[in-house]
């Protein structure tokens, strides 16, 4: 999106929503006397009384929206097409106005889970501003909402033993650019002194190096596996996927260090899909390089290199798995299959990578691998793909896990099972 219609954009959603920024108060009472701080400025609140999203006693979402100007307003989610939803709800849903100017719309029943959306007003795409609980990534920008439930336990935050969050900032010396890499500890590994394996977990086309733990809730994920003894203790890591983030807000920071150092990068490729969509199935062709920059390269001499020397792990094939959904199934594919020294599990959610180079040898690729996985959903385009590599796959005779999952579409609805389910089955010989 350019300059000129970004202006516009917000121009246009100011213009809708004038009326109800109105009427907030950026001047909480209290008044401006010594140590209350409460003078003019943006760190007012900018919550109005359209609640939203609010999650109902009968496991239905209720979403809002003050835009008394609007004349169409509509709530994308990543709702599967399962039970009481006819429909998947990337599809889009209308919502209703009533005569506050306030627009909603109430789901069907659903199952417990993290759900994400977001608003399109008379075209234009927005996060809810009710909402602070977001998505933020390279090329996505929407709300969530917890539902909780016994179905939805394994992903949520549980009174459990807890690992660590770290996040390493390292630098591309290829491209010059300050990069960063995302590793989650299992509880106790700062006290245990033991080694352990590695998840290289890798995310997809719009999402960026925090996606896995803040919308795939993949640190809940483990911990609750650990705390039911359901897994083997591992390090995941969780690197960026791109040669720069997608925030355009960061650019100029990007391009002025870049700049110092004497580099000039290529012209970038315009990102394709539409606004608010979810990533584009499979990721790019190939799946790998981007200009002068390459994912397999990124892994082999800065991310792995540097978790071999800063954490205790066991450095060998068979305890290294590589993961990932979409875009980054491609790379974990693309890159597993290339690389049978590093890693014995391989695994693509929703995109795959080439299949030649372990088909040309099926006996030798058996032996090669403990897992391949490949899965998707049935509203997921990504199906068609993956039922290609399935057919592929089973007749060479290759061993491999394929899942075609009724209702579910491209997004972490999905993922996050595949994840679930995959970490109880590796590293366990």
């Amino acid at each position: 999106m350019n300059l000129s219609v970004r202006i516009f954009w917000v121009t246009a959603l100011w213009a809708l929503v004038a009326p109800v920024q109105a009427q907030i108060d950026n001047n909480p009472p209290g008044g401006n006397g010594p140590g209350r701080g409460r003078g003019p400025g943006i760190e007012g609140s900018v919550v109005t009384t359209a609640r939203s999203p609010e999650v109902n006693a009968d496991s239905t979402i209720t979403f809002r929206l003050q835009a008394p100007n609007a004349k169409r307003v509509q709530v994308f989610t990543d709702m599967p097409k399962l039970g009481d939803v006819l429909v998947n709800g990337s599809a889009g849903f209308e919502m209703t106005r009533d005569a506050n100017g306030v627009w909603s719309y109430t789901t069907p029943k659903l199952s417990p889970s993290y759900y994400q959306y977001w608003f399109v007003v008379d075209g234009f795409p927005t996060p809810d501003p009710q909402n602070t609980f977001v998505r933020p990534a390279s090329g996505v920008y929407k709300s969530m909402v917890a539902l909780p439930g016994k179905e939805a336990d394994f992903m949520m935050f549980r009174d459990v033993p807890h690992g660590d969050l770290i996040e390493h900032h390292y630098f591309n010396k290829e491209i010059k650019v300050a990069r960063r890499v995302v590793v989650y500890t299992p509880p106790n590994y700062n006290t245990s002194g033991k080694k352990y394996p590695v998840v290289y977990l890798l995310h997809g086309l719009n999402d960026f190096e925090r996606g896995w733990t803040q919308s795939g809730m993949a640190n809940n994920i483990m911990d609750n596996l650990l705390a039911d003894r359901k897994a083997v203790p591992a390090i995941i890591v969780m690197p960026f996927g791109h040669p720069t983030t997608g925030a355009t807000g960061k650019q100029p920071e990007i391009l002025a260090l870049q700049r110092s150092l004497g580099y000039t990068p290529p012209a970038q490729v315009p990102r394709t899909g539409a606004p608010g969509a979810a990533d584009g199935p499979g990721g790019p062709p190939g799946g790998l390089a981007q200009g002068d920059w390459n994912m397999e390269k990124e892994m082999i001499d800065y991310v792995i290199p540097y978790v071999e020397k800063e954490f205790r792990v066991v450095k060998d094939k068979q305890h290294r798995a590589i993961m990932g959904y979409s875009m980054g199934g491609g790379h974990s594919t693309s890159i597993g299959f290339r690389h049978p020294e590093l890693f014995a599990y391989v695994a693509g959610f929703s995109g795959y990578g080439s299949t030649n180079l372990i088909i040309a040898d099926p006996a030798k690729t058996n032996r090669n691998y403990k897992m391949i996985f490949i899965g998707a959903g049935t509203e997921d385009t990504a199906v068609n793909s993956g039922r290609t590599m399935h057919q592929a796959l089973t007749a060479a005779g290759i061993n491999h896990i394929w899942s075609e999952d009724p209702g579910y579409g491209h997004d972490y609805q999905i993922w996050r099972q595949y994840l679930y389910r995959l970490l109880q089955q590796t590293f366990r010989d």
